[in-house]
């Protein structure tokens, strides 16, 4: 029975008494701490979905027990996007602990709206099984496991109190011991094969036990302070605290400045002030997805704080590795913290929902974003305006030392900068060490940051006394600025400092100086917003503080305003109808044969392949994200497309490993590759010749819900680690898509937010991390964003597609729209902008009719169309 047929045969007469059923078998995974519906309302993080077959009366109390007692919390909400079903979530979080335990729920007292009162109910949940790992998946596992380890930054380790000495009883305290995060939701969600938390880690650890009275009463699921009698056994155990502060966050919704979000909340403070005066000492473990206030551990004078982040499927031995020394910590941060949110120059003009209603893609409200802050995002601006953070980018401590030496650094007009470093560990404990080398240019016509991320290298294990040497190359593409009035970067006349190191305020190793300014590169500005917004400078600090004035909703407009005309671009496609038939195994065979191929087609059968054919997201799908539609003659391949930064987001479970932003943390771009290795493989094996990844927006604001999603604030850096992580994948025979282009930098109305930005800072932050990923690897795909910028939706603007994207940086992929970017954009414009495939589309010709109609009445080329079936047809070839 498909999904339609199920819903179909449900009771729903005015006489009906109102039936309760789930959605499968009632299996719920406790570590899957937030659940498959949080990223469409967050009331239902930590709940088990039922739903009712009529509408309900949420007036009247129900009643649901589990083993015969109360839950305290449930939700029942009427979801539009569930197929206008009323849904009850059943809070099972610290409730349902134990695998493969089955559990009574029983359900009664609900009322529908016609006044029926539902019979009683009974169900039996049960928790998930306990899986063993397969030894088939031992080097896959290995990885994510290094992943998660290299991914874990130390930010404070006062008198050494980490590692923690063998033997100890390990007194864990606050809601996040069993609300331990390994992923985001939505598209960066992970579906593992197993899971190992921090708790299950020191259960099945020999070096350390774990207080079972401090488990037990998180249950709780709250940051509750235990009674006094329980803190005093636990002193007696140990004097050391371990509070575990944890964050749920993922696509479509942002976060916001509300306490137990950015802030901590008020039983978070409480407990915390509590245990740094009852214990001798304290460590807190940040197990959040993005950055937050941490001025706490200054406030209460936490010993040791730990930056965990989401660390996949073995998240909590890999932070155990790190707390007991098994693993020296190596990671860095790849943003900034800063000492308050409204530090943050991009906090005037970002939604922040704490007093606000929580916008989702689907409300129909249009925001503008104006990029006041321009170029100064994250370190751009904290170093260039002398800002104190609380730590800073690139920061990251060690159980050892280390010294950073920089040779040879000599500059050469016709490429760049070349440069020897040497790496030295000067301690006493074995370790890895970040190299990071920024460059500060000269003041000129335009103004500058302080210094930028050119180049980063990460050593192998070095024992103590032993070093590792690095041939760096810098080239002058990289020491450029974009000039808006001559359309071109350059390098400017002045001084070039050079500073190496392991971290941001890294020591001037070298300098340069050249006499006149250079252009590097003649381009044609694009994208140029109509209004630009007023640009944060240091020439003019006060007067040019970022106010937000221009941000925000938009009361009764329901378009991007104001709109922006673009030019047109004629098609390339040079096919021929050929005298005999060509086939795709012709194609296969010699892929030069690609256009004259598509050149056969009709207007109706291109229309057919450029939109996708649904999705596999209902109850009988395996869970990917749509797939090719198979016209009738062609034998085209099965192709379908799957989710997956961490893994290959379908029903069916795979390897999980950490968030983006914990990957990046790493700073090791082999380890990257490898990452996307591993995802390739585990792809291919479950037959998906294409993940919708990486994602690499910037960090532009903590509070961007997908923040884990993505890499960093640092285009460079994103850039490096998508495009090693895209090289990986590709390099295991899965195509890539790195999405989502361009200045998709929140989650808030998202299908109907615009960006306003320069140009400049366009191009050297928001469109240059895709530029640094095509540089190392050129990807088969690229997904426009829900977004406008400047005017025009970036699915429908041809100066970002085939200007700045293809004619400009040589991008020879298909190019595809984010799902359902048709709800507000026209499909006849995505597709002559250069957008191939319309996702997720749908069987029937709701689309292709669209397509088919612009191109009878001239909207569409033909030609435009064929081109972008081949581009198609040509990543068929390769990955199919």
């Amino acid at each position: 029975m498909d999904q339609n047929d199920f819903f179909a045969q449900l009771p729903r007469g005015k006489e009906d008494k109102p039936l309760l059923f789930g959605m499968g078998p009632l299996v719920y995974d406790f570590h899957d701490t937030d659940g498959l519906y949080y990223m469409l309302d967050r009331d239902f993080s930590g709940c088990m979905l039922m739903m009712f077959a009529k509408p309900m009366d949420p007036s009247i109390e129900g009643q649901v027990t589990l083993d015969g007692k109360p839950l305290p919390r449930y939700v029942l909400k009427h979801m539009e996007i569930m197929g206008n079903m009323w849904v009850l979530g059943v809070h099972l979080r610290g409730f349902v602990t134990e695998y493969s335990k089955e559990y009574s729920l029983h359900v009664e007292g609900f009322t529908d709206t016609d006044g029926n009162r539902m019979n009683p109910q009974d169900f039996i949940v049960k928790g998930i099984d306990r899986v063993s790992p397969e030894a088939k998946y031992q080097e896959h596992e290995a990885v994510a496991l290094q992943a998660a380890q290299e991914g874990i930054v130390l930010l404070k380790n006062e008198g050494g109190i980490l590692p923690l000495r063998p033997g100890m009883e390990l007194n864990l305290f606050g809601k996040g011991v069993l609300q331990f995060r390994v992923s985001a939701v939505g598209a960066g969600k992970i579906n593992p094969r197993y899971t190992i938390d921090l708790v299950e880690a020191v259960r099945e650890s020999k070096d350390f036990t774990l207080n079972e009275e401090l488990v037990q009463f998180y249950h709780c699921d709250e940051d509750r302070i235990p009674d006094r009698m329980a803190l005093d056994r636990a002193k007696e155990k140990s004097d050391t605290a371990l509070m575990v502060i944890t964050r749920g966050t993922g696509e479509n919704m942002d976060n916001s400045t509300a306490k137990g979000e950015y802030y901590l909340s008020d039983q978070e403070e409480a407990l915390l002030q509590t245990l740094t005066k009852e214990f001798k000492h304290t460590v807190v473990i940040l197990n959040v997805g993005y950055p937050i206030d941490v001025t706490f551990a200054s406030r209460y004078g936490v010993d040791a704080l730990v930056y965990s982040g989401f660390g996949g499927m073995l998240a909590g031995p890999a932070l155990l590795d790190v707390l007991s020394g098994k693993v020296n910590p190596s990671g860095k941060l790849p943003d900034t913290w800063a000492l308050d949110y409204f530090d943050n120059p991009s906090s005037r003009n970002f939604y922040d929902c704490v007093d606000k209603p929580r916008l989702n893609a689907e409300v129909d409200i249009y925001l503008d974003t104006c990029y006041e802050e321009d170029i100064y995002v994250g370190y751009r601006y904290f170093t260039t305006f002398n800002k104190a953070v609380a730590y800073p980018f690139g920061f990251g401590l060690s159980y050892t030392t280390f010294s950073v030496r920089a040779e040879n650094v000599k500059y050469d007009p016709q490429f760049g900068i070349t440069m020897d470093i040497n790496v030295t560990n000067t301690g006493s404990i074995a370790g890895k060490e970040v190299v990071q080398v920024y460059v500060g240019q000269p003041e000129g016509k335009l103004e500058k940051p302080e210094r930028q991320l050119v180049a980063f290298e990460k050593t192998g294990e070095l024992q103590p006394k032993e070093s590792q040497s690095f041939q760096v190359e810098i080239p002058k593409k990289h020491l450029t600025s974009y000039c808006e009035e001559t359309a071109s970067y350059i390098m400017e006349a002045g001084k070039y400092i050079i500073y190496a190191g392991n971290q941001i305020d890294a020591p001037e190793c070298g300098h340069f100086s050249i006499d006149e300014t250079e252009t590097i590169k003649k381009v044609t500005n694009l994208m140029v917003p109509q209004e630009p917004p007023k640009a944060l400078s240091k020439r003019d600090f006060e007067g040019t503080w970022p106010k937000g004035e221009r941000s925000g909703v938009k009361e009764g407009v329901h378009s991007f305003l104001p709109f922006q005309k673009r030019k047109n671009y004629e098609p390339k496609f040079d096919g021929r109808k050929p005298s005999s038939r060509i086939s795709y195994e012709d194609v296969k065979k010699d892929p030069s044969l690609a256009e004259d191929f598509v050149a056969q087609m009709s207007v109706e059968e291109l229309a057919r392949i450029s939109v996708c054919a649904s999705s596999g997201w209902g109850m009988e799908g395996v869970g990917e994200a749509g797939s090719i539609y198979q016209v009738e003659g062609y034998h085209l391949p099965h192709f379908p497309v799957s989710d997956g930064n961490s893994g290959v987001n379908l029903k069916k479970s795979n390897i999980g490993f950490p968030s983006s932003v914990t990957i990046c943390a790493s700073f090791n771009k082999e380890l990257s590759s490898e990452v996307g290795r591993v995802i390739g493989e585990e792809a291919r094996e479950l037959g998906m010749p294409m993940i919708l990844a990486p994602a690499q927006n910037i960090h532009r604001n903590p509070l961007n819900g997908r923040q884990p999603e993505y890499f960093s604030e640092d285009p460079y850096l994103s850039g490096m680690m998508a495009g090693f992580y895209s090289k990986g994948m590709e390099e295991a025979g899965v195509a890539s898509c790195i999405k989502h282009l361009i200045a998709n930098n929140c989650e808030s109305s998202r299908k109907r937010n615009q960006s306003i930005i320069t140009e400049r800072a366009l191009r050297e932050i928001y469109f240059k991390t895709y530029e640094i990923a095509m540089e190392v690897h050129m990807p088969a795909s690229v997904m426009t964003a829900y977004n406008a910028c400047n005017g025009q939706p970036t699915a429908s603007d041809p100066e970002l597609i085939l200007g700045l994207l293809r004619e400009e940086n040589g991008f020879d992929g298909f190019v595809m729209t984010d799902w359902t970017s048709y709800d507000t954009v026209d499909v006849a414009e995505m597709v002559q902008a250069g957008n191939c495939w319309i996702t997720p589309g749908s069987l029937d010709d709701t689309y292709t009719r669209q397509i088919i109609e612009g191109v009878n009445k001239g909207t569409i080329e033909l030609a435009r169309l064929q081109e972008n079936v081949a581009w198609m047809i040509k990543t068929f070839v390769r990955f199919a």
